[in-house]
């Protein structure tokens, strides 16, 4: 459009009132487009027709083969990608069982897996966990693993496998499967697992005490346990456990306990058979207290495994006649060798209607007692049977106790300063002093009754434990060099020992242990060399751990003992003086008799070696 003709169209547009006219002619821009659409419509009716270039035709066919071609792969890839795919939710692995039995059952598991894939399932593993407390019937392995065959898909397999459950009522015993494999020709491993748990409705064995009702305190008595199975399989390598009251002193059994005095091995116990324990033993305690016994009946597997328990109670009553006693202000005191046992008997007439002809006895019996020193004025004394006897000849009180009217007698006798040791049974000492009360005119009103009255007290004698510290230059175990007396700047070493003695009960966890001064050196010279004995150059501690060690060692079997070798250079402001070689030992132990731990102390050794007198007679100052 020419510069006078936009002019005069800006003047017509923008001229108030001025109309446009329609426009003219098609513009030119889209003349092209109408072509185009000419060209493809006739391009279709030559398809149509079939009249086609022979080159059009050509690029036509190789289209369609490839897209054809591309179709039949997306196909394939689809039905390969859908045989080759793999869901291991669709392998299935149950186990099935008994959920209730009773104890001592048998129970199969019957471990069964399906292939509900599309792929085969190679180098298939199975692994069975059996149930914590199961007993497999087929060998003693509680874990099983089976290799199986490959498994198609839609194939099944089924694995049995069989064994008792034992343990308490309530209890729920799992078992546990897991199934390992490869599928097709993939080589990640899967594997699926599976639970199934039992619980234990019953126990077929029974435990239960025949008790007396009530006893009086220290009254020696009797009674049973009775254990028995219920069920229609027998029980092996069984066990009974039994756990005493305070103040119950355990004095004979039948049978006799396995281990201590609380143990019983029962070996085996077959279907519907009932047997009984019997105990004798004594009680004390105080009025109306309640002593509750129990017993437990397992298998002791590495540890015990309770199948079955019971309790059950005595009640402490009072006897008409009452008698106490106390050995150094205590009814548990724990004596050593050489200790003065003074015991102090009490008692009392409990009743409303007094009481004639008193008499009191009170039988010691014990190897470690000395005799001699027995002071019982003014009891008497029968040596035939270490009775001591008080009457109203002797106390003018006992002719008639008033109704709660009581009294008080003592007597004191020491323990041997060295005790009967000559073979190896000869441990675990007791003193055992057995008092009672009675009278031979017993009221009418109390004519049906038991008065007389009882107390056992039993007193346990702690093992002497002995500790020696001792250095030597001159020894025959390890060889030492250096100057004899020491010198300045001079090393010279020393072979220290440790030598424990233990001689009446057994021992555990003992342990000894001393600290190096600063100026002594550690060489790491030990015998015998595989001794647990140990040292800390931080802190300079040396230790030793004995661990357990028998009654009668050093008085019927040879001391134990360590050695190992020290080294000192004395410096030029040691002239003159000894030089410490160790400072104190001290040895710790656990008295398993007595249930008691118990130390001593050996002192320091320095240079002047007196166990060494060849060395110490060569000199021991530093020079």
């Amino acid at each position: 459009m020419s510069d006078n003709g936009l002019e005069k169209l800006k003047k017509k547009i923008y001229k108030p009132g001025e109309q446009l006219g329609k426009r003219l002619e098609r513009p030119k821009v889209f003349q092209p487009e109408g072509k185009r659409e000419k060209v493809l419509t006739k391009k279709w009716r030559e398809i149509k027709k079939g009249k086609l270039s022979p080159e059009t035709k050509k690029r036509l066919k190789i289209v369609g083969i490839c897209a054809l071609a591309g179709f039949l792969i997306a196909v394939s890839f689809f039905i390969w990608q859908r045989m080759n795919s793999f869901d291991k939710n669709k392998v299935v692995l149950e186990i099935k069982g008994a959920e209730r039995i009773v104890s001592g059952d048998e129970v199969k598991y019957a471990v069964g897996g399906k292939n509900n894939t599309n792929l085969t399932l190679y180098n298939l593993q199975l692994t069975f966990r059996y149930p914590e407390d199961a007993l497999p019937l087929e060998g003693k392995n509680f874990i099983e693993t089976i290799e199986l065959s490959d498994l198609e898909p839609g194939q099944e397999v089924r694995i049995e496998f069989t064994a008792r459950l034992i343990g308490l009522k309530g209890d729920k015993e799992k078992a546990e499967a897991e199934l390992s494999y490869n599928p097709g020709n993939l080589s990640s491993r899967f594997s699926n697992k599976a639970e199934f748990e039992t619980e234990i409705v019953s126990v077929p064995l029974i435990l239960n005490f025949d008790l007396p009702e009530k006893l009086v305190s220290g009254q020696s008595f009797d009674f049973s346990l009775v254990y028995s199975n219920q069920s229609d399989v027998s029980f092996n390598n069984l066990q009974v456990k039994m756990e005493y009251p305070k103040g119950f002193v355990f004095e004979l059994s039948q049978p006799a306990p396995f281990d201590g005095d609380d143990v019983w091995s029962l070996g085996n116990l077959v279907a519907g058979e009932q047997r009984k324990i019997f105990i004798k033993g004594t009680i004390s305690g105080e009025e109306n207290e309640n002593k509750a016994f129990k017993a437990q009946i397992g298998e002791n597997r590495e540890e015990f495994i309770t199948y079955a328990e019971t309790a059950g109670t005595i009640q402490i009553s009072q006897s008409p006649l009452s008698i106490s006693q106390t050995v150094n202000n205590s009814t548990d005191y724990i004596a050593e060798v050489g200790d003065i046992l003074k015991y102090d008997i009490k008692y009392e007439n409990t009743t409303d209607v007094g009481i004639r002809n008193i008499f009191i006895n009170v039988k010691l019996d014990g190897e470690a007692l000395d005799f001699s020193t027995l002071d019982a004025q003014p009891g008497s004394f029968n040596g035939g049977n270490n009775t001591i006897s008080w009457n109203a000849s002797s106390l003018p009180d006992l002719e008639f106790l008033e109704p709660h009217q009581g009294g008080k007698i003592d007597f004191s006798i020491k323990i041997k300063d060295s005790l009967p040791i000559s073979s190896f049974a000869d441990k675990n000492f007791v003193v055992v002093s057995a008092a009672a009360i009675d009278s031979e005119n017993a009221p009418l009103s109390l004519e049906k009754i038991e008065i007389t009255g009882q107390n056992k007290l039993t007193t346990k004698i702690l093992t002497h434990l002995t500790l020696q510290a001792q250095a030597f230059y001159y020894d025959d175990e390890i060889a030492n060099s250096g100057p004899i007396p020491p010198q300045v700047s001079q090393k010279t070493t020393y072979t220290v020992k440790w030598r424990l003695v233990n001689r009446n009960n057994d021992l555990s966890e003992v342990k000894i242990s001393a600290y190096l001064p600063p100026h002594v050196e550690w060489t790491g010279v030990k015998k015998p060399s595989d001794a647990d004995l140990s040292y800390n150059p931080q802190t300079g501690q040396v230790v030793w751990q004995v661990g357990n060690l028998s009654a009668g060692t050093g008085v019927l079997s040879p001391v134990q003992q360590v050695a190992f070798q020290i080294a000192i250079t004395p410096a030029i402001t040691d002239v003159g003086n000894l030089i410490e070689l160790i400072d104190q030992s001290k040895v710790f132990g656990y008295d398993n008799f007595v249930g008691q731990e118990l130390t001593d102390t050996a002192r320091a050794v320095d240079s002047d070696l007196p166990d060494d007198s060849r060395a110490n007679s060569q000199g021991a100052v530093v020079q």
